[in-house]
């Protein structure tokens, strides 16, 4: 019964190193990381705080950028589109039949 406990202690003593030895080899992995993408892209201002790069900005125009602006194909065409009720035909009430 001895040898039963203390194998079950070995096996939860090793889990529990095992378990650490990940967490450090992640968090090793993390700081590296965070290192390597920070390092050449940030630039310091004078007081100190960390410029934005040129590429985080947002553009203004994706649309144009991607070169799938909406164009008017003419100025007949945006009239028409404007004044639809013109060519309307109105039909006369009906009269009810008695």
């Amino acid at each position: 019964m001895a040898e039963h406990r203390q194998s079950a202690m070995q096996r939860i003593q090793v889990g529990l190193v095992g378990l650490v030895v990940v967490l450090l080899f992640v968090s090793l992995a993390n700081m590296v990381l965070d290192r390597v993408s920070d390092g050449p892209s940030m630039t310091s201002t004078e007081n100190g705080q960390p410029a934005a790069a040129e590429s985080e900005q947002l553009p203004d125009e994706p649309l144009a950028e991607l070169g799938v602006t909406p164009v008017a194909k003419d100025e007949e065409a945006a009239k028409a589109l404007e004044t639809p009720t013109q060519n309307i035909r109105q039909v006369p009430p009906s009269t009810p039949s008695q």
